[in-house]
């Protein structure tokens, strides 16, 4: 099982196994506790989590494209 959490430093979002207690962000480098991160979805694979996180992102640019038009 995975997750996808997201960075409380800068926002992005990142995979991690669910029996990860800990993971470093690559963009700013902060340590994450797993346990007590935001999740944002939960996958059974990480082919399938991966998938999740470019949908996300994707319909965050498009949702901030939309704001800015």
């Amino acid at each position: 099982m995975y997750i996808v959490i997201m960075c409380h430093s800068c926002g992005r979002l990142l995979l991690a196994r669910k029996d990860q207690r800990t993971r470093q962000c690559p963009n700013c480098e902060a340590r994450i506790n797993t346990e007590r991160a935001r999740v944002i979805a939960a996958a059974a694979s990480a082919r399938e989590a991966s998938e999740l996180i470019r949908a996300l992102k994707q319909k965050k640019e498009q949702d901030s494209l939309g704001s800015w038009l």
